[in-house]
């Protein structure tokens, strides 16, 4: 299925994000992962847990009307319960005795503002494969925003992954956010190690609507900047684009990062099915970090900018499914990180497949 070789879209040995902090903060939710209904819930002690959506006794959501019991989550049709850790069904209210049956669980992990699982096999799952909150912009002298969300986006996550690939959209999708031909013109330094891919694009640009946006007007600038954008691709499952001024600003001696400060814009993308996928994101940056009245002006604008991008996505979709997917793809040269991502992705589904 486009755009990969065959129908198997899906990494499964990898971490993806499955819910917010705040989600299961109410009780329990259901989000489809992978073509999977999971049931997301904390214990009574405060402890991310997932499992298998539905009861195995009349397939009943296990997230309606659910009750947590400890560790264990009770299903609201009949009262069986499952242990959060192990899955074993300890309670049959009808019987005395219980069935030696176990439902599926996941491993969890909390990290930033997020709750990741990994759908694959659960003895391969290495925390040391998240990115570290340091390493992504979520650490010490980073302030990051409340979380962005998108359920069940009518398109396929390698369209929206790509999307964020490629620049050149931005102008048109966006609008007239900065300086277009800057990014038209700058050049793509790309690198790849195992399943991580970067992209440099390093520009030179003066004072825009979008500089004016992250840094305040108060701060303008009439000379020309050096600055760059990197994205990095971490997995199958999450992507940072950043933006920073790097080391020069024409008519200052030097770079005050307090005012022109490093910022990351987060793109954690789930496939929900294969045709269809979750979108959280969220921005963290090292400058202007007590100003309230910039955080109610970023999120709003920052969720709009997405949502642009989801519409995209969504169209395209809808029109593949009407119309099929592309008998010809016209590519360029802005397309040459979406083409490497491609490769990196059909290498790691590739790996998963039995021999």
């Amino acid at each position: 299925m486009y755009p990969f070789r065959n129908d198997e879209t899906f990494v499964r040995n990898a971490w993806y994000v499955g819910c917010t902090h705040e989600e299961v903060a109410a009780g329990p939710i259901e989000r489809t992962i992978l073509d999977k209904p999971v049931v997301f819930y904390r214990s009574e002690s405060g402890a991310a847990m997932a499992m298998h959506g539905l009861c195995p006794h009349r397939a009943y959501p296990l997230a309606l009307k659910g009750q947590v019991k400890g560790d264990s989550l009770q299903c609201g049709y009949h009262g069986f319960t499952f242990d959060g850790r192990t899955g074993s069904c300890v309670r049959v209210p009808s019987q005395a005795s219980v069935p030696s049956y176990k439902q599926r669980v996941y491993p969890v992990l909390e990290r930033g503002p997020w709750i990741w699982i990994w759908p694959g096999d659960p003895s391969l799952a290495d925390v040391a494969t998240i990115p570290s909150l340091d390493e992504v912009g979520f650490g010490q002298g980073w302030k990051y925003l409340e979380p962005i969300k998108f359920s069940g986006i009518k398109g396929r996550y390698s369209l929206l992954m790509e999307n964020l690939l490629d620049l050149t959209h931005v102008a048109y999708l966006h609008g007239d956010m900065g300086d277009f031909d800057a990014i038209l013109q700058a050049p793509m330094r790309i690198t790849e190690k195992e399943d991580r891919l970067t992209v440099v694009r390093p520009m030179q640009t003066g004072w825009t609507r979008f500089h004016a946006s992250i840094f305040g007007d108060e701060n303008r600038f009439e000379g020309g900047s050096e600055s760059a954008s990197i994205t990095t691709f971490y997995g199958p499952g999450y992507i940072t684009t950043t933006g920073y001024i790097t080391s020069a600003i024409e008519g200052k001696e030097a770079v005050d990062k307090t005012i022109y400060g490093d910022m990351h814009f987060h793109h954690a993308i789930t496939p929900e099915t294969p045709r269809s996928c979750h979108y959280f994101g969220m921005s963290s940056r090292t400058h202007r970090l007590a100003d309230k009245a910039f955080d109610e002006m970023l999120n709003p604008f920052d969720a709009a900018v997405r949502k642009q991008d989801v519409d995209a996505v969504e169209a395209i979709e809808g029109h593949m499914n009407q119309f099929g997917e592309p008998v010809v793809e016209l590519l360029v040269n802005s397309d040459t990180a979406a083409a490497k991502l491609r490769r990196l992705m059909q290498r790691l589904i590739d790996n998963e497949q039995p021999r």
